[in-house]
C-alpha cells in the first residue's frame, strides 16, 4: 500500500478507536491487553501518535518527553494528536531522512505504515474492551498488516527453537500473499510464501489472520492445521503492543 492510503486508513481506525473510546466507560478492562482498560489504550496511542509525530518534525527519539494527559483531557489531546500525526505525514516529503524503527525505501510511508497498523490494532483493543464488535478492516490493509509483523517483527519475538526446526506458515484465503515463520536453533527467519509440509498452516480471511497474529482473535476465528502447540506458542510468546501507554 502507497503512504496516502495507509494514512487514510490511520484516519480512519484512530477514528473509529476515539468514536468507541467516547461511547464507553474508560475502566472497562481491555481482554487482549492483559492489565489495560480503555483508558490505558488510549493514552498509549496517544502517547505513539505524538512521538511519532515528534520524529516526523526531525526530533531524536531519546529526547521526546510527554505528559500524560488527566482523564478528563483525554479524548481531546487523542483526536488532537491523531489529527496532529495525519497531517504531519500528509505534508512530509516521501525522501525525509528521520529516524525509523527498521530500514524502510521511505519514513514517510514507513510511519504512515507503522502508526496506520499501532492505531488499527488498538482500535480493535478497544471494539473488544467495549464489547460492540469489531468492524471491517480492508483487504488490502490487513494483508498489509500480516506483513509488517511476520516480516518485520516475528524474528524479534521467538526464541530459537532449543528442540529442532519449526515452520508456521499463514495463508489468507482471500488474497495473493502467504508467509512462513521458520525457527530453527540458530535463530528465526521469515519469508513471503507458503511452504509445503509447514508443521503449522494457518488459514483465514485477511482481517481474521490480522487479528489472529496479533493475538486479537482466537484459534476458532481460523483454520488451524498441524502442530497445535506451535499456535500455544505464538500466543505465549508474540505479545507486541502490551506495554502501559
Amino acid at each position: 500500500m502507497d503512504a496516502d492510503r495507509l494514512i487514510a486508513q490511520l484516519a480512519h481506525h484512530g477514528e473509529l478507536l476515539a468514536r468507541t473510546a467516547e461511547a464507553s466507560d474508560l475502566a472497562t478492562p481491555v481482554p487482549s491487553c492483559p492489565d489495560w482498560t480503555i483508558a490505558a489504550a488510549l493514552g498509549h496511542t496517544a502517547k505513539v501518535h505524538s512521538w511519532a509525530s515528534w520524529i516526523l518534525r526531525g526530533g531524536e527519539p531519546k529526547a521526546f518527553s510527554y505528559q500524560r494527559p488527566d482523564q478528563d483531557d483525554l479524548l481531546a489531546r487523542y483526536r488532537d494528536g491523531l489529527a496532529e500525526l495525519v497531517d504531519t505525514l500528509r505534508q512530509v516529503p516521501d525522501n525525509l531522512a528521520v529516524h525509523t524503527l527498521w530500514p524502510a525505501r521511505s519514513a514517510r510511508l514507513f510511519w504512515a505504515r507503522r502508526q496506520a497498523h499501532e492505531t488499527a490494532i488498538h482500535a480493535i483493543d478497544v471494539q473488544l474492551a467495549a464489547d460492540y464488535g469489531v468492524a471491517e478492516v480492508d483487504l488490502d490493509f490487513a494483508a498489509d498488516g500480516v506483513d509488517e509483523l511476520v516480516m518485520n517483527m516475528a524474528a524479534e519475538q521467538f526464541s530459537p527453537g532449543a528442540a529442532g526446526s519449526s515452520r508456521i506458515s499463514i495463508t489468507p484465503l482471500d488474497a495473493n500473499v502467504a508467509w512462513t515463520v521458520r525457527i530453527t536453533p540458530s535463530g528465526v527467519s521469515t519469508h513471503r510464501d507458503a511452504e509445503d509440509g509447514a508443521d503449522l498452516s494457518v488459514f483465514g480471511l485477511a482481517a481474521d489472520l490480522y487479528r489472529w497474529v496479533w493475538n486479537r482473535a482466537g484459534d476458532h476465528e481460523v483454520s488451524l492445521r498441524g502442530d497445535l502447540s506451535l499456535a500455544d506458542r505464538w500466543h505465549a510468546d508474540f505479545r507486541v503492543g502490551v506495554r502501559r501507554g
